[in-house]
């Protein structure tokens, strides 16, 4: 709640800040400047949190990347001082999960550190790199681990095509003796996004050939029909950006309901391209067109 002496003394200081250096110890670099101080524009949305206890004793929070951002350990930074405020000090434990090589970065060390006023920030993070993982703990672990088994090490021995479809079939057998077709179904379509990941996706319908968890009206007829034919056919930036939104629209509708206009344009107005495949990738994670247009 603001205060009657908030507004005098953000007006105070505001006009010269340079006059409050010597008695706050701010820095005397010049010029100084007052900055926007509405830090609402900043989207502290996560991609998955846990939290373990009853009463809450501790968080995870999950951020899943498949793309490059330099600025990705300073965004982790902001969950998890947020969940920290908001979760009344209960400790957060922060990993990154990448996604493919192509979302690596040197400064992706786990750890955060930056001086000011010599005062020391250090803030550590877990980075978990998809590709380096054995494939086995997720082919034999929980069902929701399923998919992600296709961003995993493939068999020795196998090219990544061959190593693939190996992992892919054996994902058929469990949903097939495991699972109730219509949540199989939806496994095998975030199975498909994800290793679309990994190799091109005409080659992907031949890593999916012959699995028993049939696609009919699921993300595998939209990026063939769709996506891939647009983008294979037009070779152009135009044409991929096309395709990855009508798989958007198309898949987004089923898991949340047709858009409204003002959804669709916005989603229509997006003109970076791995931003709209983060937000394909994230298409199972999202509760509401909202969320996913949130995506960054």
């Amino acid at each position: 709640m603001s205060l009657p002496f908030d507004a005098t003394l953000k007006d105070m200081i505001a006009q010269d800040p340079s006059d409050f250096a010597s008695v706050f110890g701010l820095p005397k670099i010049t010029p100084a400047r007052t900055l926007n101080v509405d830090l609402s524009t900043i989207s502290a949305a996560t991609d998955v949190a846990f939290g373990f206890g009853d009463p809450l004793q501790e968080i995870v929070d999950l951020n899943f990347q498949s793309g490059p951002d330099l600025l990705l350990p300073a965004r982790v930074h902001l969950y998890n001082a947020a969940f920290f405020h908001r979760e009344k000090c209960v400790p957060v434990r922060s990993v990154i999960i990448l996604l493919r090589p192509k979302a690596d970065s040197p400064n992706l060390t786990g750890k955060l550190v930056y001086s000011a006023g010599g005062k020391r920030v250090e803030f550590e993070y877990d980075v978990v790199r998809m590709w380096q993982q054995p494939v086995e703990p997720f082919l034999q672990g929980g069902l929701a681990l399923l998919p992600l088994a296709t961003l995993c090490q493939v068999p020795p021995g196998k090219d990544l095509e061959e190593g693939l479809r190996d992992i892919v079939h054996a994902i058929d057998r469990r949903l097939v003796q495991e699972v109730e077709y219509g949540r199989a179904v939806r496994l095998m379509n975030a199975a498909f996004i994800l290793a679309g990941m990994r190799v091109l996706k005409d080659p992907l319908a031949q890593v999916f050939a012959g699995v028993r968890i049939m696609h009919e009206s699921t993300a595998y007829d939209v990026a063939v029909d769709e996506g891939v034919q647009i983008g294979l056919e037009k070779g152009r930036l135009e044409g991929r950006l096309e395709g990855e939104i009508k798989v958007l629209l198309r898949l987004g509708s089923r898991q949340f309901g047709a858009p409204d206009a003002p959804t669709e344009s916005a989603l229509r107005a997006i003109q970076d391209l791995e931003r709209l495949e983060r937000m394909t990738d994230a298409i199972f994670t999202a509760k509401s067109w909202q969320e996913l247009l949130a995506t960054r």
